[in-house]
């Protein structure tokens, strides 16, 4: 079968195309639809237009101009918010210093001359407090004299704290404590001061207690940025929540932003005080990437947009991942160059053995030389202001996504190319209306946005596919109807709340799904595929289908599970994606270069061929996964909107390239496989 070309047009086997199109059999009029005006270039303007493929790429451009107010905004708030901020922990800090022999502030210094600007202050549990992080007395009020208990007549189980005269932060700690909780005791001794707290030292062994002062009071005397980590404790409403913090702002201004830890928000579920009070202190809140904490979104959601995106690499990933030294700079690198998190923390982890000071030291200019190589500033980032779209580009979405479904119906049902005034008066119009819904009504534009990327992806696939005979030109056509409906989508969808992650676009999984389905629809309705769905049924199955079904359902759930979920990548995969990264600025989607394209490539010279004629449909599915994954590109907000263009750009050249070395390989291995085993399988 491999062996047999496709008949040319002068063999007399095929009628020759004329320019009317109305000698060629019906399957082959309908897959050359769109690429062959019927209309001469002597006829008036107004004709020229009427047809459909000069009117689809100008409903495409249309939608473009309507989308370039938003695009260029969301462009320019991506140009001018590219300052990164490197940040490190006070009790790491401590720890280097101790390592070296040197001060806390000698070895900051040190840190800050590769470019850190701050430094992270948690708030103390009461495990901190017992292992002695703050220079006081902690445990029950049990461990203390006897004559204490009785005196005071509370639980023996209640935490206390115990903090000499001659401390110069015992009235710091006093009136902290009593702001941020209600009942407590005090009682002067000649030790000192013994302040018992209404919690027992259970509930708070790995609660919030105290803040750690000496960080703090460090940021302060090296006029650094700090950034405050308030953690959780029982009986702590909001109101005390949000009291405590203004204190503590109030007497240490170098607190910039607060970054919630542990498993709960403090103060939840009453979080609107702590919102209310973070927004008078013009305090931001960082955003933990991959962090799932119970009342974090609601505290996004009132912060917005006052939110800077921070990452950091816990230390049982990077073990669980054996991730090296290089690995982790490329992580932290990419962290902020392809989803704009604009604060990186930075540990001395256990894979820089017993000496971390100097491979600590190192890793960080690194990064710093990285990102500024690649024109970010180092500094304190400052939040994205915020940005809503305007009407117009909700008119382009809508515009878009009418005319990808209007050319999806003319194709299926097999229309001429010829179109009336009136059938383009009735797709403006209704994209009109359309876009105006998707503006007023929030659930239309949710709804919509998940069947527009996926009507693109298949609108791409169908322009690129039926152009078999201009494969140039198919694969060209593809890439546009791809760029301009993301460009459309990032334009209408690229919000604030979206490049902050508080209103994720929902319709990843289906722009990876129904392509393939609208794609397989459409074959068997226009015969395409050289088989009806009866005429499938009633004849027995060829082991061929059997093995290429399986094989793509099992890819179809692969890459359902593996969209957006790096817990199903593989170490290899991971090692070659950075390899990727490293080569070509912007890593392209393993589904486009290994899977879409090829297959877009094998499909183009098997039409032309005359190859696998049961088994084209395959390939035609496969190549669907090229441009759905290109579609998702632009669906990814918070990533630079130029970085996703030239990541989809990437994939395009990658998988051309992958694809021809495949169809290289498949005509010098593959023929005679075939030849071999072609009975088995067709």
């Amino acid at each position: 079968m491999m062996d047999d070309p496709i008949k040319n047009e002068s063999s007399g086997t095929e009628p020759e195309h004329t320019g009317g199109g109305a000698e060629l059999p019906r399957s082959r009029a309908v897959r050359r639809f769109g690429f062959h005006s019927r209309i001469s270039d002597r006829e008036p303007f107004v004709r020229k237009i009427l047809d459909f493929a000069r009117l689809f790429w100008l409903f495409l451009m249309l939608a473009v101009i309507l989308s370039g107010f938003d695009l260029f905004r969301r462009i320019e708030v991506e140009r001018d918010h590219r300052t990164v901020g490197i940040v490190a922990e006070y009790r790491d800090i401590v720890l280097l210093s101790r390592q070296t022999g040197e001060s806390a502030e000698e070895t900051w210094n040190r840190i800050k001359d590769t470019g850190a600007v701050g430094i992270c202050a948690s708030e103390l549990t009461g495990k901190d407090l017992a292992a002695g992080f703050l220079p006081l007395y902690y445990g029950s009020l049990a461990t203390f004299r006897p004559v204490l208990r009785f005196a005071l007549s509370l639980p023996l189980d209640r935490a206390a704290i115990l903090v000499e005269n001659a401390d110069p932060m015992l009235e710091t700690i006093v009136d902290y404590l009593r702001t941020r909780y209600s009942g407590i005791v005090t009682l002067s001794m000649t030790e000192g001061t013994l302040i018992v707290l209404p919690q027992a030292t259970d509930e708070l062994a790995d609660a919030g207690t105290l803040p750690d002062f000496t960080a703090l009071a460090f940021a302060e005397s090296t006029r650094t940025r700090a950034v405050y980590r308030p953690l959780s404790a029982s009986g702590v409403d909001g109101e005390h929540t949000a009291a405590s913090v203004k204190w503590l702002k109030q007497r240490y201004p170098s607190i910039s932003c607060v970054l919630p830890a542990g498993q709960m928000v403090s103060g939840y579920p009453d979080l609107a005080p702590l919102i209310r009070t973070l927004k008078e202190l013009e305090l931001s809140v960082a955003q933990a990437e991959f962090v799932r904490q119970i009342g974090v979104s609601e505290l996004y959601s009132g912060m917005a947009p006052y939110i800077i995106p921070l990452h950091s690499l816990v230390r049982e990933e990077l073990i669980s991942r054996r991730m090296s030294r290089a690995q982790v700079i490329e992580r932290m690198v990419r962290a902020v160059h392809e989803r704009s998190i604009r604060l990186l923390l930075l540990r001395p982890y256990e894979l820089y053995g017993v000496d971390k000071m100097v491979p600590f030291i190192e890793d960080t200019r690194t990064i710093a030389e990285s990102l500024e190589s690649r024109g970010y500033a180092l500094g304190w980032p400052e939040t994205i202001p915020m940005r809503m779209s305007s009407v117009g580009s909700a008119l382009g979405v809508a515009l878009i996504f009418l005319a990808c479904v209007w050319s999806y119906a003319r194709r299926f049902c097999g229309y001429s190319d010829e179109v009336s005034g009136v059938e383009m008066a009735v797709v403006l119009l209704s994209a009109a209306a359309l876009g105006l819904c998707v503006w007023y009504v929030p659930a239309v534009s949710r709804i919509l946005g998940g069947f527009t990327a996926a009507m693109i992806a298949a609108e791409a696939t169908l322009w690129a596919l039926d152009a078999y005979e201009k494969p140039a030109y198919g694969l060209l056509a593809g890439l546009l109807v791809t760029v301009a409906g993301g460009i459309a989508i990032a334009s209408f969808y690229g919000t604030t709340w979206a490049m902050l992650r508080l209103s994720p676009f929902s319709g990843v999984k289906l722009t990876l799904l129904l392509p393939p389905v609208l794609i397989a629809a459409n074959d068997l309705k226009l015969r395409i595929h050289p088989e009806s769905p009866s005429d499938i049924l009633r004849r027995p199955p060829l082991w061929g289908e059997l093995v290429l079904a399986g094989g793509a359902l099992c890819a179809a759930v692969m890459l359902t599970v593996r969209s957006d979920n790096v817990s199903f990548v593989p170490g290899w995969e991971v090692n070659f994606r950075d390899f990727l990264e490293r080569l070509m600025w912007v890593r392209p989607r393993t589904k486009e270069f290994l899977a879409g394209y090829p297959c877009m490539i094998i499909y183009f010279a098997a039409e032309r061929r005359g190859w696998l004629e049961h088994y084209r449909e395959v390939f035609r599915l496969g190549a669907s996964m090229a441009f759905s994954s290109a579609v998702n590109s632009f669906c990814h907000f918070h990533t630079i909107l130029i970085l996703s263009a030239i990541r989809v750009a990437n994939g395009w050249i990658l998988g051309i390239a992958v694809g021809l070395v495949t169809l290289v390989i498949l005509d010098y291995a593959g023929r005679p496989l075939w030849k071999k085993f072609a009975r088995l399988f067709a």
